[in-house]
């Protein structure tokens, strides 16, 4: 650590915050280290300010960092390689704070969960093997709101979803509770997007879940096989 820089105080990290760590440090160089996941760890251990002009400024040990925000959700190497810089000249790196993954049993098997809000489809990822074993959940719907893209009541709903099961997120989290690492799959449509609403869902009511979600992909599930979805997941776990 540099003789000019500030010896960090470090504050409890979350789980997501403490991957987001060990991925900037990774070797070889990450291609999937999204933005938000990066803003979240900097204003975990620092301060983050936004500028003008999508700039943003980071500040930890002393440092400062200048960069901004990408066109895309993730990274370039060019801009990982800038930020792992910055980090390890204020002091910020994985051999310092200790950084192992939290609530995750290193025996329990990663898992994948395809979601739409019409099934949630929970895989074992076996890295060796290309058994298929899944789990379906889905939203209680007597009426079939869910087979349609109509609204239930159009006038009242004013271009909302009809409503889901309540219990739909709760449900898949029982599911996940006892396995390892999650690699979370979901068709990636924007404020529709099940995937989105089941983190946010686990991120409050079920933090220990929420803590080994790993990965966040978006693909076509309409399209990919479920051998096609276990390698996706492969890919993101190696």
């Amino acid at each position: 650590m540099p003789s000019d820089a500030i010896e960090p105080a470090m504050p409890h990290l979350s789980g997501s915050d403490r991957r987001t760590l060990n991925a900037l440090f990774h070797h070889p160089m990450p291609h999937n280290l999204e933005w938000r996941h990066v803003m979240s760890l900097f204003e975990a251990v620092g301060t983050v300010e936004e500028r003008a002009n999508a700039e943003f400024v980071l500040e930890f040990g002393g440092q400062t960092h200048v960069m901004r925000k990408p066109h895309h959700k993730d990274m370039t190497t060019d801009e990982v390689i800038e930020l792992r810089k910055f980090a390890k000249h204020a002091g910020l790196s994985t051999e310092r704070h200790g950084l192992p993954p939290a609530h995750e049993d290193p025996l329990a098997p990663a898992l994948l969960v395809a979601i739409d809000h019409h099934e949630a489809r929970v895989f074992q990822v076996d890295m060796a093997s290309n058994d298929v074993s899944e789990q379906s959940i889905k939203p209680y719907d007597p009426h079939h709101f869910l087979h349609h893209l109509h609204h239930k009541d159009q006038d009242r709903e004013r271009g909302q979803r009809s409503p889901e099961d309540i219990t739909f997120y709760s449900r898949i989290a029982a599911a996940v509770a006892q396995g390892g690492r999650i690699v979370v799959v979901s068709n990636g449509t924007g404020e529709s997007n099940a995937g989105d609403h089941l983190v946010t869902y686990l991120r409050t009511h079920h933090r220990d879940v929420y803590e080994r979600i790993v990965h966040e992909l978006v693909a076509d599930l309409s399209k990919e096989t479920p051998h096609e979805l276990l390698a996706l997941a492969r890919k993101a776990l190696q």
